[in-house]
């Protein structure tokens, strides 16, 4: 069922309460070096604190915290490059390889994949790898942080 209004406009509404609009926007950068490794023998990761005070106890509890993982991307043997914001978490596929004790080379797939946790005055980004990759240190990497509340 349709229906249509006739006739003249009516009187307008009630103006509605203000909304909340606060947010923080920040870039992390975290360096090749700087990721700290953690190893419990069953499972190991990569890991870099940020102190962010913008992260209260009511951002915590009641906001809302996105992050992206900054790529910087080229085609075209770079004629064209894009940069992209990929929400985490997030995968990149990569490959690298080993010479054994005969001097042959293996290749290896293996993944990286991103993540990011929270608490107030502090957030982490975490990096897992999907098999143990012991010559494999995450690259420097850039994060995009959009904040709520």
């Amino acid at each position: 069922m349709f229906t249509a209004c006739e006739g003249p406009a009516g009187p307008p509404g009630k103006n509605g309460k203000d909304g909340l609009a606060d947010w923080f926007v920040g870039d992390f950068v975290v360096k090749s070096e700087d990721w700290k490794m953690y190893d419990d023998e069953e499972w190991y990761f990569f890991e870099y604190e940020f102190t962010l005070p913008e992260l209260t106890k009511f951002v915590f509890e009641l906001g809302a915290v996105m992050c992206y993982l900054v790529q910087d991307v080229s085609y075209d043997g770079g004629k064209t490059e894009y940069r992209y914001h990929s929400l985490l978490p997030y995968t990149v596929y990569g490959e690298d390889s080993f010479i054994d004790e005969n001097n042959d080379e293996f290749w290896y797939p293996y993944s990286e994949n991103y993540s990011f946790e929270y608490r107030q005055g502090n957030i982490n980004f975490v990096v897992k790898y999907s098999d143990w990759v012991p010559n494999l240190k995450p690259p420097t990497r850039q994060f995009h942080v959009v904040i709520m509340w």
